[in-house]
């Protein structure tokens, strides 16, 4: 029988998304130069604290995009499943339930909406973007039935410490962002399952010819999106102790838009948590820098949909000079 050949790139200087971090980082110092120049408050610990602690959740659920997208996925609806999370998790609390029922209930809420919408891809054949597209309204309706136009609010703090709170001198935010991080990232390089994200990526028939089920990786890929899209959720509760209407609505398009940036090929077989990490930090710092020196929230959308726009541009041409083999 065809053993899996290791399709994860190697651990070299030339990584195949290295180009794209140097250029992120280089960036992050031009715009962070820029922002600190025209306003004095960008390079305070406070705003650098604050940006961090509110870029959580995206860069929990960018970190889950940028596996299925390597897997040659995607999920627009990842913002209805925080959304949904977040409502059960909020009304889990009114219902005067203790904390360790509430999350994990929010998470398996998150993990359940996300194998459906990849067993909707990996069992029904819908491609992706129209299954969590169709997810994405559906989520969406859900939380209006719910809640209606108010808001779930004066919340629990009891899990406020995990985003607010300080481990020494290290924000408690930063530790669980690289705990997330890291967690993927062994998936990523030291698992068979990340193997098999990139192989389906990379060939999806060619997976299935060397004994790869790809329906189940699939399957899990997406629901693996959803526990992290239920964990945002969870941290976002105990951060603002509430639940928005509007809650995420921007949240899938900024992490995707973190995760291409990032390097990560829109049609898969290529990706970078490192890269998507330094997306998330560019995004922030782009919407943090813009609102100190009173430019119009509008323009942030405006400035990530041009660069999405550009970098797939970008691939796009370097795709066609360099076919993939099928």
């Amino acid at each position: 029988m065809a053993t899996v050949a290791d399709t994860r790139p190697a651990f070299r200087v030339a990584s195949p998304t290295g180009s794209r971090e140097l250029a992120l980082v280089l960036a992050i110092l031009a715009a962070g130069a820029v922002f600190t120049y025209v306003s004095p408050y960008f390079l305070t610990v406070n705003n650098l604290v604050q940006t961090m602690r509110a870029g959580l959740e995206l860069g929990i659920v960018s970190a889950g995009m940028t596996l299925v997208i390597i897997m040659g996925g995607i999920d627009v609806s990842v913002g209805g499943i925080l959304a949904v999370s977040a409502i059960v998790i909020g009304k889990a609390y009114q219902f005067g339930l203790p904390v360790y029922v509430v999350a994990p209930l929010g998470l398996a809420t998150g993990t359940a909406l996300g194998a459906l919408n990849g067993t909707i891809t990996a069992k029904l054949k819908v491609p992706p973007i129209i299954a969590t597209l169709g997810s994405m309204y559906i989520f969406s309706a859900i939380m209006f039935l719910v809640i209606g136009g108010t808001w779930i609010s004066g919340l629990p703090g009891t899990l406020s410490p995990l985003v607010n709170g300080w481990v020494g001198f290290v924000p408690a935010s930063a530790i669980v962002l690289a705990v997330v991080f890291g967690a993927l990232w062994v998936i990523l390089r030291k698992l068979p399952f990340g193997n098999h994200i990139y192989a389906i990526g990379c060939n999806e028939h060619s997976a299935r010819l060397v004994g790869i089920n790809v329906d189940r990786t699939k399957i899990k890929t997406y629901a693996l999106l959803g526990f992290l899209a239920g964990l945002a959720a969870l941290l976002y509760v105990a951060r603002l102790r509430n639940v928005e209407i509007n809650i995420g609505t921007m949240i899938a398009l900024e992490a995707i838009a973190a995760t291409i940036l990032g390097g990560t090929n829109i049609r898969g077989g290529v990706g970078s948590l490192l890269g998507t990490l330094l997306g998330v930090v560019f995004i922030r710092i782009m919407q943090n820098g813009l609102v100190l020196i009173g430019v119009s929230s509008l323009w942030e959308t405006v400035i990530i949909g041009a660069l999405l726009i550009i970098v797939l541009t970008v691939d796009a041409v370097r795709n066609r000079k360099n076919p993939r083999s099928v």
